[in-house]
């Protein structure tokens, strides 16, 4: 039994609409699978980062002049941001000995490389050392890389399908 013409504009049609649902599909899923996997990234609440004056600064982390370790007044998001060495879960006596810790090594003018791996050491330890409950700890993107893997699949597996359907289609003369 021969085909009417009506039947393969139909199928052009469904094939078409099929595409420009999926393509979306397509589109948020990777969209998703970016945004979780660079979620963790960036810099945790426990990280400082030494810049110049007048660098950009993240929303995370604390940002403190590189050569004296003093806190930086920055531009980023949402505008003008002041750093503070005060680290989210420790007590005012660690926040002191980090202070500190920092004006021990800037006593000779300036800070080296080695004094910034020195200062981000003696972070991550206090850190650590925090009891459960009072570490803040840095967002991760599971949820989004569930959710994009998920969309993604779901539209390659869809389209996957409509594809071959239409090259069944072609190949048997409709």
């Amino acid at each position: 039994m021969r085909r009417k013409s009506s039947d393969s504009t139909a199928a052009a049609l469904l094939t078409l609409l099929a595409g420009s649902l999926l393509l979306p599909v397509l589109l948020v899923g990777v969209v998703f699978l970016l945004i979780g996997l660079n979620r963790g990234s960036g810099p945790g609440p426990y990280t400082v980062i030494f810049a110049k004056a007048g660098d950009e600064c993240g929303a995370m982390g604390q940002y403190l002049d590189a050569s004296t370790g003093k806190p930086l007044q920055c531009m980023g998001p949402g505008g003008f941001r002041t750093a503070s060495l005060e680290f989210p879960g420790f007590s005012r006596e660690q926040n002191d000995e980090v202070r500190h810790w920092l004006t021990t090594l800037a006593e000779d003018g300036e800070l080296s490389v080695f004094d910034h791996r020195s200062v981000q050491a003696k972070i991550d330890g206090i850190a650590a050392g925090l009891p459960p409950g009072t570490r803040v700890e840095r967002e991760s993107g599971t949820t989004e890389i569930w959710i994009g893997a998920a969309l993604t699949t779901v539209g390659l597996s869809v389209g996957s399908g409509f594809a071959w359907r239409w090259y069944r289609d072609r190949r048997n003369g409709f």
